[in-house]
């Protein structure tokens, strides 16, 4: 079937989907199979579950097409493969508060990389504002949220529990969560959804 998404709130991973036969239909974010982030407006096609949930969710190809003689899309959507530095940071800030679904290594350490460049900037421009330090903190704890977000997808991508971040509490068990964060995607799909980039 084919329809609109009406909206998408990542902080529940949940939406809602105006399909064709004027029937609103609600869906997880799992269910979304696209790699950018749904957004109210597109067009989109899926399938219904006999409890009238939408499932399988694709962007419509021609829909998303300009109506002119190109093929350019109306609003251009990276793909992960050409994602730079500031783009990760940015997927992770939209996904703020989304602890389902699964992260790749590229994902979390480059969110990891721009947060902690970020909180250094920030250090430096306190030290020289002599601002004891207001900036910085507030950066730090703003990002909090979104660094256990990632942390935990990424725990997800190797198919485990992202409550294994808890480990960071004691002394030296951080060295594990960096090596589990490091490893490879779990190739397979596995509990937590498909397989990331």
């Amino acid at each position: 079937m084919k329809g609109i998404i009406l909206n998408f709130s990542i902080q529940t991973n949940s939406g809602i989907i105006s399909g064709e036969d004027s029937q609103r239909y609600s869906f997880v974010g799992n269910e979304w199979k696209e790699r950018s982030v749904p957004e109210r407006g597109l067009k989109v096609d899926f399938d219904i579950t006999p409890q009238g949930q939408a499932i399988d969710i694709y962007l419509e190809l021609l829909s998303n097409l300009s109506t002119d003689n190109t093929t350019l899309p109306k609003k251009t959507v990276k793909s992960e493969d050409q994602y730079q530095f500031v783009d990760w940071f940015i997927k992770c800030l939209k996904n703020y508060a989304n602890f389902n679904g699964r992260a790749s290594r590229q994902e979390f350490w480059f969110f990891v990389l721009c947060k902690y460049t970020l909180i250094f900037i920030l250090f430096l421009l306190d030290e020289m504002l002599e601002t004891g330090g207001i900036f910085w903190v507030i950066a730090a704890i703003g990002l909090g949220l979104p660094e256990w977000a990632v942390g935990c997808r990424r725990l997800h991508d190797i198919n485990r529990t992202g409550w294994y971040q808890l480990l960071a509490i004691i002394p030296f068990a951080i060295i594990l969560l960096v090596i589990w964060w490091s490893k490879e995607s779990d190739p397979q799909e596995n509990q937590y959804g498909k397989i990331t980039t």
